[in-house]
């Protein structure tokens, strides 16, 4: 199978959030393009792409056995393989961070949580008792963690970038308004605030208001009762 585009990547995640909510509220066995697509904007025929660049195979007038779509999109991407995350800066966002449970769903496990705040060190957050940054390297080669979640100031991101890229972490979720330069084998996965502030006022300027096509939230369960791996939380 080619590498999957970004873009591809994103939309069989919309796919496989909408599956896992309905079948979570209506158990349904086949779903159609026709049905995926009018509920999340997508054409059908992109849907028909999407799904066959994965070895997705519909039936006609019948359309796709759920579960199967929702258990590829999972070993596609990667959910049913359990990996293991540190956090590091466990201010508001980091603490909200490590409180949610939702991570497990798609095979993300957060181990420990670190901070340089002397205040914080030492203290239990959602379950995880904050260690120093003097620490983190060490944690990260000893336990060969591959991703690490960024919520400190701006002024120390980039700081830490290079030093869990030393440590060996092959991926960093940045939630930190800021870009950081890291070797091109380091994934870097940007979350910032004013991206989605900016599509809120753009859809309040809107002159027909269109409503968001994309179901919000998380569904309460995984597709086909599965529950994903390992625990969001650690002592």
């Amino acid at each position: 199978m080619d590498r999957l585009k970004p873009i591809v990547l994103e939309r069989l995640i919309r796919y496989y959030r909408f599956l896992a909510e309905r079948v979570a509220k209506r158990p349904t066995e086949t779903v159609t393009s026709a049905q995926l697509g009018h509920a999340l904007g997508v054409d059908a025929s992109q849907v028909r792409k999407d799904f066959g660049a994965i070895g997705l195979a519909g039936v006609s007038r019948v359309g796709y056995d759920t579960c199967e779509v929702c258990r590829t999109i999972r070993t596609v991407l990667g959910f049913d393989e359990e990996y293991e995350a540190v956090l590091v800066g466990a201010g508001n966002l980091g603490g909200a961070l490590l409180a949610y449970t939702g991570f497990a769903r798609y095979g993300l496990r957060v181990v420990a949580a670190f901070d340089s705040d002397p205040t914080k060190v030492g203290q239990r957050i959602a379950g995880y008792v904050i260690q120093p940054v003097a620490q983190l390297r060490p944690f990260i080669e000893q336990h060969r963690i591959e991703v690490a979640m960024l919520t400190t100031p701006v002024d120390a991101a980039q700081r830490l970038a290079e030093l869990v890229t030393l440590a060996g972490v092959k991926a960093i979720w940045n939630f930190t308004p800021t870009h950081l330069d890291v070797p091109d084998h380091v994934l870097t996965r940007n979350e910032h605030i004013s991206v989605g502030l900016a599509e809120i006022a753009y859809h309040l300027r809107s002159p027909d208001g269109a409503s968001p096509d994309d179901p919000s939230g998380e569904p309460t369960d995984a597709c086909c009762g599965n529950s994903g791996a390992g625990s969001a939380a650690a002592d």
